[in-house]
């Protein structure tokens, strides 16, 4: 799933809990807005989610294909862990890792993070953040670890290729949502690290995949992952 559907989302905090049935946080007010967490520029708080709702979050990810109407949600009825991974173990579908993107991945998060004391993309686990944009405006984003689908024999990285990347080159494991017990096929065909090519310009889309089906992409921002 490492392509994005949409390069933004705005969604209104309430109506994705409508959508999910459980409530994210009752405490902090005026956090009406969900939006992606590159997208704030100060940080007032952090707070962990509860299992329900990040299993709530999680199954309520639809595919990208919507034929005749109908919404699919491939982790309607998954198992959902959260625990670290060796990267190097893992199956991953993109073929190639962006230089800009590693770069943009360690300063923003370093630099958003900065005022708390946290164990970085490492092991940092599933959290809500609160804060505020550029312009001042109180938002809410989400901070989701990479996402490994368990596929017969193969676990397979689906979101997070950057953030792998950057702990595998470092030989440190990864906080991880493995999701299990999945009624959707995978986007792609899945290949080993040593087909990862790292790049200055992203490749064609047609070769930034084996055997590509964009239909089974798994669309993260429709409930406010940023991919």
């Amino acid at each position: 799933m490492a392509e994005k559907l949409s390069k933004e989302f705005v969604l209104h905090r309430g109506e994705l809990e409508e959508k999910l049935g459980v409530s994210l946080n009752h405490t902090l007010q005026g956090y009406d807005i969900v939006l992606p967490l590159r997208d704030l520029r100060e940080i007032d708080h952090i707070a962990f989610f509860k299992q329900e709702a990040l299993t709530a979050l999680i199954r309520k990810i639809p595919l990208r294909n919507k034929a005749e109407g109908e919404v699919i949600y491939p982790y309607g009825e998954a198992k959902i862990e959260v625990y670290g991974v060796e990267p190097r173990g893992l199956a991953v579908g993109q073929t190639f890792v962006h230089q800009s993107k590693l770069l943009g991945i360690m300063q923003h998060l370093t630099g958003v993070f900065s005022l708390y004391v946290t164990k970085g993309i490492s092991k940092m686990p599933p959290v809500q953040v609160y804060g505020k944009t550029a312009s001042g405006e109180k938002s809410m984003s989400f901070y989701i670890p990479p996402f490994v689908e368990r596929h017969g024999t193969l676990n397979v990285l689906l979101d997070g290729m950057h953030r792998s990347y950057l702990c595998m080159s470092a030989g440190t494991t990864i906080n991880a949502v493995h999701i299990s017990n999945i009624t959707a096929s995978l986007p792609f065909d899945p290949i080993s690290w040593e087909k990862v090519s790292v790049v200055e310009e992203k490749p064609p889309i047609p070769e930034r995949y084996v055997h590509l089906q964009p239909a089974y992409f798994r669309d993260l921002g429709v409930v406010g992952i940023d991919g």
